[in-house]
Parts: C-alpha cells; structure tokens; sequence
C-alpha cells in the first residue's frame, strides 16, 4: 500500500510539474494556441529527457516500474526542479532514504533550561512529527496554554489550519500556511511508512478546503526558515524571523527560535508582554 501511494504521489507531482512548464521555457518553439491544457505534453517530455514516451507516461501513471537515477536527473533538468523539487523527486522514486532518528519519549530538563533562558526570544521544541514538547514563557504568551490544549492542538500544522485562536493571530497566515503544506509534503514523502503522517493528512485533507487548495498546487519546500507576523491585542503587531535547529544527529528533536525582527519594535513589546 506504501509502495502504491509513493507511486501515485510521484506521478502527480510529474504531471503538475510538466503542466507549469510553457514550451518556450524548454526551448519549444510551437503554436500553443489550439493546445487544450498548458504546459508540456508527455511526448514532448520524454523527448527532450531522452526516454520513450511510454517509459514516460509508465511513470505519470503511477505504474510500478525503476527508474534509474539517470533518467531522474534527466527530468530534473528538462522540468526544472528546485533542490527541493529534485530531492523530492528522489525520494517519491525511491531513490533516497532518510536516516532515521531515535524515537526521543520526553524533553530533557537541560533542553528546557535552555528555552527558558531565552528571554524575550520565543522558543519551543518540537518532534518529527511537528508536535509541540516544550516551550519557553514567552511562546505561552503568543500561542496560549499549550499544556492544556489535546495533543492534536499542540500540532504545528493542525495549529495552523485548524485552531482558531492561533490562525486568527497570523497576519501573514497565506505566506505561512503555504511554507508550511509544501514542506509537510517533503516530510511525507520521506516517512511514508509512519502512519501517523497519513492519518494527519487525511484529517486536514477531509477537513480544511484551505489546506486542500495549497496541497494541490504540489509545492515542496525544505525551509526551516521565514518570517512570521503575529498580531496580540494586549501588544499590538509583532514581528519575527523564525530558525529550526535539529538538536543532534542522533535525536527527533528539533528548536524553533522567533527573532524580533530589527526596526520593528517587536523587542520591546516582547519586554512589556513579560512584565
């Protein structure tokens, strides 16, 4: 059933891939005019990366085949795939494995004397599944009593779509969300055998049409970095430059920092919030 929906999932992202690319931007002088979709056709894929078009439209269909890594990096070049694309594309292909971190059951004090030492630097920890284990005073402010909320709401992507209170306080909730989709879906294709992943999925699929929208424009993204604008009513608007830190090699864990933006004030109002 896994190797089936990594099929199915690498044929979609080839087909959405194929259809944003113009003919122009491979190099095709033809008459578009008269064509009934955008993009590339099949043929002209599988021509310009040097396989057969059935070969090709094998893969779009999602049919059980190998695919060396030639070929793949052929497609690469042809559809021109981000980094992340690429390492997307290797991944859906089986062609690429992630090693797997030890399964961590509770934050060490030492990781939470750090986060509380942050100060006005909002903090927290999370696991590889993007679930919320610890966090600093000031994160509590801006994001509510996490230690109250079921495990699915201290979920950062569930967070974001589904939990009122903290999309409403996004200002930038769009740009957010949208970094968020396509790097769950690089992080779904490299644990596709974790249930858990799916059932996550189907969950925000069946229930968000929001989530559903950004999830069909097949974006993937490896950032662990971004802005974020959060409005507080007691604070007014905060702005912030968000980094994520694996902890170790070794470890599922993994420290998301929120730096005040320069020139925005924010440093100070994160003074006044804790006082």
């Amino acid at each position: 059933m896994n190797d089936e929906r990594r099929r199915k999932q690498l044929a979609d992202f080839l087909r959405s891939r194929r259809l944003r690319l113009a003919p122009r931007d491979a190099g095709l002088l033809v008459d578009t005019s008269r064509r009934r979709t955008p993009g590339l056709r099949r043929e002209e894929v599988a021509s310009l990366s040097g396989i057969s078009l059935p070969w090709y439209t094998a893969l779009e269909q999602g049919r059980d085949i190998h695919v060396s890594v030639q070929v793949l990096e052929s497609l690469v070049r042809i559809l021109r795939l981000s980094s992340d694309e690429r390492n997307h594309l290797l991944v859906l292909a089986n062609h690429s494995s992630l090693p797997q971190p030890k399964e961590d059951d509770s934050v060490p004090t030492s990781l939470q004397q750090i986060l509380d030492r942050m100060g006005t630097y909002p903090a927290y920890i999370i696991d590889k599944r993007w679930n919320v284990l610890a966090w600093n005073q000031i994160s509590g402010t801006l994001c509510g009593d996490l230690s109250r909320a079921p495990e699915l709401e201290r979920n950062m992507l569930w967070r974001v779509f589904e939990v009122e209170e903290s999309k409403s306080r996004i200002v930038n909730w769009e740009n957010v969300a949208s970094t968020m989709v396509a790097h769950f879906r690089s992080r779904l294709a490299w644990y596709m055998n974790d249930s858990w992943y799916q059932e996550l999925f189907d969950k925000l699929y069946g229930k968000s049409e929001e989530f559903r929208t950004l999830w069909n424009r097949q974006d993937v993204s490896g950032a662990l970095e971004g802005e974020q604008i959060i409005h507080l009513p007691e604070a007014g608007v905060l702005t912030f430059r968000y980094h994520t830190f694996k902890i170790s090699e070794s470890s599922a864990f993994a420290m998301r920092v929120f730096t005040p933006l320069e020139k925005s004030g924010t440093d100070v109002q994160l003074e006044e919030l804790l006082k």
